[in-house]
């Protein structure tokens, strides 16, 4: 069942230690010592991705990082403009499974003249059509993994059956922009359906299990998070780029590109001293479910959010690591959802 009072969750962008699979190695040993509740993946959008240089895509570090890591839970960002649904919802349902039940996904959308060019499509017009098009991409990937219900593998040696075809349903989506006919080509994940995690405001409520706070001030991610618990949507993380003063390398020095970053997108931003990005998250604490962390240089300043700030919060009672194996969903207080097609067949 959903916790009433779910855990405080906090989760780190890993995605810019994604130029190599041994940074991904070191990113996600760090963060499983640390014991963060997530990690997330981040890819660069259009035109960030030509002056960043390469790297590989946010679902494949988060599937690199997988047999790597036994408690962290595992959330790239998924830019669903650049991907087909039916696809997606295979390599996210693999994630879960190779994470053994750790795994979300945050939805977003692109659909600039840029990225509709890459992939040869028709350019998104107006927010309107955006959300249009998250909101289809996350109906269908529920479709997809409620196709194959819970017991739809038997195993049926005697009669050599390994599904009960009855088990199996088709998505049937017809969106503005795509058809999916499914069922998926893989069992329902572990968790059933992954925590699907977007900005508050670019999705319907009813489709996302977390809102993402983006707001430049604590007063308007409070209120924010407010409005998204009256809409319903279950859990509210917020926002936070960060730069930490260490020994040798002050914050103000390594804040700069991460503040301008942050201040395109609408975050809240932090630097200084770890005592006192410790007294923001718990301020945050008191109105949102969790934050998510985005450090300006992922060496430094996670080093430091483990050695000081992770310590702090745990013996103010604000946080908790999350046990070694367990579900994301549980890690976020969040139950274990009824498949609606199983559902509709009682």
């Amino acid at each position: 069942m959903t916790h009433e009072n779910p855990p405080f969750a906090i989760a780190v962008e890993a995605g810019s230690e994604g130029v190599s699979p041994i940074r991904i190695r070191a990113a996600i040993a760090a963060l499983e010592r640390f014991g963060v509740t997530i990690a997330t993946f981040e890819d660069a959008g259009f035109p960030e991705l030509g002056e960043r240089g390469p790297r590989l895509d946010a679902v494949t570090q988060a599937a690199f990082a997988a047999p790597l890591s036994g408690a962290t839970g595992l959330v790239p960002l998924v830019r669903v403009t650049a991907v087909e649904p039916f696809h997606l919802a295979t390599q996210l349902a693999t994630l879960d499974y190779a994470s053994q039940g750790r795994a979300g996904w945050i939805g977003e959308v692109d659909g600039g003249a840029l990225e509709a060019a890459a992939f040869d499509r028709a350019p998104l017009d107006g927010p309107e059509s955006r959300r249009a098009e998250l909101d289809d991409t996350i109906e269908v990937l529920g479709r997809l993994w409620d196709s194959w219900e819970d017991d739809a593998v038997i195993r049926d040696t005697a009669t050599g059956r390994y599904l009960d075809r009855d088990k199996l349903h088709y998505a049937d989506f017809e969106g503005a922009r795509f058809s999916v006919k499914g069922p998926s080509i893989i069992p329902r994940p572990h968790q059933g359906l992954l925590p699907t995690f977007a900005v508050s405001g670019s999705a319907a409520p009813e489709l996302i299990d977390v809102a993402l706070i983006r707001e430049r001030t604590v007063l308007e991610a409070s209120a924010a998070a407010g409005q998204a618990d009256t809409q319903g949507i279950k859990r509210a993380v917020v926002e936070v780029s960060f730069a930490l003063d260490a020994r040798g390398s002050a914050a103000v020095d390594r804040a700069g590109s991460r503040a301008s970053e942050t201040e395109a997108a609408g975050r809240l931003h932090y630097s200084g001293d770890s005592a006192g990005l410790a007294e923001l998250i718990t301020e945050v604490a008191s109105f949102a479910n969790g934050v998510r962390l985005l450090p300006a240089d992922f060496g430094v300043d996670v080093q430091e959010l483990g050695r000081a700030v992770l310590p702090s919060l745990r013996r103010a009672g604000v946080f908790a690591s999350p046990r070694s194996g367990e579900h994301l969903r549980d890690a976020l207080g969040l139950a274990h959802p009824v498949n609606r097609y199983a559902a509709t067949a009682l």
